[in-house]
């Protein structure tokens, strides 16, 4: 089994959802906002019949989605931790310190961004490599 947990989950971390799910992943996700997991939902219920057309890995399903309360208790667990705030790079920076302060070592901590270099995303991170 896998897992990805993601943090933000807007158009962009929605997507990364869908795909995780029709791809037989195990998906763990936070969002404050108080509609976030209605939405998501919503989202994953309108791409399933989409997804299903393309094809289905063994034990795909939408009851594979689980919210978590907090950041720190979505992470738990993961193989991949997806990040999908708004693009800001201070909220970027806050939220990928968390994440990096929360999850387990090996853990992979990717970033949905459009042109912050790596090295400004991770200058919070104690894990980030040098």
């Amino acid at each position: 089994m896998s897992q990805l947990s993601v943090v933000g989950t807007g158009v962009i971390g929605n997507g990364w959802i869908s795909r995780a799910l029709a791809n037989g992943w195990d998906v763990v996700a936070f969002d404050p906002a108080p509609d976030a997991e209605v939405r998501t939902r919503a989202f994953v219920a309108n791409a399933w019949h989409a997804l299903e057309k393309d094809g289905l890995a063994e034990g795909a399903s939408v009851d594979r989605l689980r919210f978590a309360a907090t950041l720190e208790e979505a992470v738990v667990g993961a193989d991949l931790i997806q990040e999908n705030v708004p693009e800001r790079l201070p909220l970027k920076q806050e939220i990928l310190s968390a994440i990096d302060a929360a999850a387990e070592e090996h853990v992979v901590i990717g970033s949905s961004t459009s042109g912050f270099k790596p090295t400004d995303l991770q200058q919070d991170c104690k894990k980030a490599p040098g």
